[in-house]
């Protein structure tokens, strides 16, 4: 694998993140997140990620749709930073929820499979629509 990481092989790598969280897949998506993921607030504090997917590990949330907008990518070397607007409809305890944000992914060559991880989640509010 070349030292560089391709932007096509970060948006098939988000794909099949997509697909894992609908589809509950819970391997498949370990499998595309590093080890040392860590998530952040628009405040740039730190967030335990364990929070944020033990409900959907333990299927009291489960993911309906991820409806993605406005999706930007800048590589750098062995890194992609990805950038856009998501809509994720969910379906838990609470009923059905929809949450609307900016997302930022940072991608991450890997040496084992699939090649590349997800390094770290930024999630900041959605940019605000006009009528």
């Amino acid at each position: 694998m070349s030292a560089v990481l391709q932007p096509a092989h970060v948006e098939a790598a988000e794909a099949r993140l997509w697909e894992a969280l609908i589809q509950w897949q819970p391997q498949q998506l370990r499998a595309l997140l590093s080890p040392a993921l860590f998530l952040t607030d628009d405040d740039g504090r730190r967030q335990d990620a364990s929070a944020l997917l033990a409900g959907w590990n333990a299927r009291h949330i489960r993911v309906v749709a991820i409806e993605r907008q406005q999706t930007e990518q800048l590589a750098c070397g062995a890194m992609v930073l990805v950038t856009g607007e998501l809509r994720i409809h969910l379906d838990g305890g609470q009923g059905r929820q929809l949450h609307c944000m900016r997302l930022l992914r940072v991608w991450a060559r890997c040496t084992g499979a699939p090649g590349v991880h997800l390094l770290s989640l930024c999630m900041l509010p959605a940019t605000p629509r006009t009528h």
